[in-house]
């Protein structure tokens, strides 16, 4: 974002001056100015010996006092940075992420969090700009008018009615959706980031934030996604240390075994190595995966039923072979085929 640099701080000193020392006092408790916890109005209430409705009286009339004044104060650097990085979002963007844009232009040497609330507040007495509660939906964002809210949010219901009626295709629906909106990727992420049912899993991939594959929480979760991205058998000990560099936390091996034995979603193709079920890979022993393929092909040749069984299965070729002579399951023909007698 090419947007100047300029201090918040200065800034804010500017809007506060002059206010009498209580409204300035409040508003700093308020909007945590002078410390990164902001102060409720029961807090501020004990402070100074008032109540809660006094202290929110206080409030309204230094708001409306600073908001006056900010007319004539020259804000043209932070309102300048605040027009381009909501455009730069389609005119609609969460909150957090348009403070932590304009807290890394600033120059002022401060904690991130307190310069946050700084940035919240000029926000909000700047007058430029519309800003939207959390709801249960929603997480908080600013926007520059409401047709600009009303086209985010619309977007945003049409991912999840696509993905309501298309499971799993959740990338595909979320691109095609941006496409018919006309969206750029970076502005349909900027959107969906809005919603509380939206998430991003540790593959960039855009989904539900209710489904597992896309918020994973449980190590059955986060073995699932795994599987499912690499599309390969793995050993659970591979398991565990891919679930724990994605996690930045230790996952233990024992753990993702425990796991996944109790689940039919996975299948055992080895000593120790899963693979998914959704894949194809037919859940078994040796014996009844030998017999699923002679009854899918017709009797097949040893070669055969070991090229079949050996694409999903870590078995060893004498494995298999053994099976084959098991005579209550299987018959060798005249042609050196078998068939299955079950």
């Amino acid at each position: 974002m090419s947007s100047p640099n300029y201090k918040i701080n200065q800034f804010v000193k500017a809007i506060l001056v002059g206010l009498p020392v209580r409204h300035k006092e409040v508003l700093e408790g308020r909007y945590g100015l002078t410390s990164a916890d902001s102060k409720t109005l029961a807090e501020l209430g004990t402070k100074y010996n008032l109540t809660r409705e006094r202290i929110r009286q206080i409030e309204a009339l230094a708001l409306k006092t600073v908001k006056a004044k900010a007319a004539s104060v020259d804000l043209a650097s932070f309102v300048s940075a605040v027009s381009a990085n909501l455009k730069n979002a389609g005119n609609c963007r969460r909150e957090d992420f348009l403070s932590g844009d304009l807290v890394s232009l600033a120059t002022d040497k401060e904690p991130v969090a307190l310069l946050s609330n700084k940035v919240k507040f000029l926000l909000e007495v700047c007058g430029s700009f519309k800003f939207a509660k959390e709801t249960d939906d929603h997480r908080a964002h600013w926007h520059i008018g409401s047709d600009d809210q009303k086209k985010a949010l619309g977007f945003v219901s049409k991912v999840l009615n696509g993905w309501n009626s298309k499971k799993g295709e959740y990338n595909a629906v979320f691109a095609s959706t941006a496409k018919a909106a006309n969206l750029t990727d970076s502005v349909a992420m900027g959107y969906a980031a809005i919603s509380k049912h939206v998430a991003v899993n540790r593959y960039g991939e855009v989904g539900p934030s209710a489904a597992a594959e896309i918020n994973p929480k449980t190590a059955r979760d986060w073995a699932y996604l795994v599987l499912k991205k690499e599309q390969r058998p793995m050993h659970f000990n591979e398991l565990a240390k891919k679930v724990s560099e994605l996690k930045a936390t230790p996952v233990h091996a024992p753990t993702i075994h425990n796991e996944l034995i109790k689940d039919d979603k996975f299948v055992l193709v080895g000593k120790g190595t899963y693979s998914l079920k959704e894949f194809g890979i037919v859940p078994g022993t040796a014996r009844e995966i030998i017999a699923h393929f002679i009854k899918q092909h017709g009797p097949l040749k040893p070669k055969e039923v070991m090229g079949h069984v050996l694409k999903d299965r870590l078995f060893k070729e004498n494995t298999i072979l053994i099976n084959l002579q098991n005579k209550k399951h299987f018959k060798r023909l005249e042609d050196g085929r078998y068939t299955t007698l079950v």
